[in-house]
């Protein structure tokens, strides 16, 4: 198991559709982001996702952080980048845990690389968490489709019967 950040604005400017939405509705940009990588903050991805963004009109002296449904969205401090963040994030965690930063800025990518973390592009990761929401609608299918077992069939012949009593009294 392990830790993914995610370079939010890069991500979005990466998605084509995301991308239009960030110049008319930034908020929505951004929840449409979370919404696709939803699926990658569980334990057969990953155990912490975070999600970086710039400080967005927050600007207060330290990162506002916020749980989002298993996502953990990091509004980052006054004056300090979603780069730079990462950077440090990176340095923090690398040693003790396996870290992959996703990002399609090349350069963040390299300098994360350097501390020991994994690197995904932004495609890449929006590919996988396409593929993780079909994994989950198909198994959420698989177990309420035809796998109903009647009740009559998953319990004993005795307490069928003490069912039965009850039921006609």
């Amino acid at each position: 198991m392990s830790t993914l950040l995610v370079d939010g604005y890069n991500l979005i400017h990466s998605h084509p559709v995301l991308s239009r939405l960030m110049r008319s509705d930034m908020e929505s940009a951004r929840e449409g982001l979370l919404r696709e990588l939803l699926p990658l903050a569980s334990p057969d991805y990953y155990r912490t996702v975070l999600v970086v963004f710039d400080a967005a009109g927050w600007g207060g002296p330290e990162p506002m952080l916020e749980d989002r449904r298993g996502l953990v969205v990091v509004f980052t401090r006054r004056r300090q980048s979603a780069d730079a963040f990462i950077e440090a994030a990176v340095r923090a965690m690398a040693s003790g845990e396996e870290v992959t930063v996703a990002t399609s800025d090349r350069i963040l990518r390299r300098m994360v690389e350097g501390y020991g973390a994994g690197g995904v592009d932004g495609e890449a990761l929006l590919e996988m968490a396409r593929e993780a929401r079909k994994e989950i609608s198909a198994e959420a299918e698989r177990l309420s489709g035809d796998r109903r077992v009647p009740l009559e069939e998953r319990v004993s012949p005795e307490v069928r019967r003490m069912l039965d009593r009850m039921r006609y009294r």
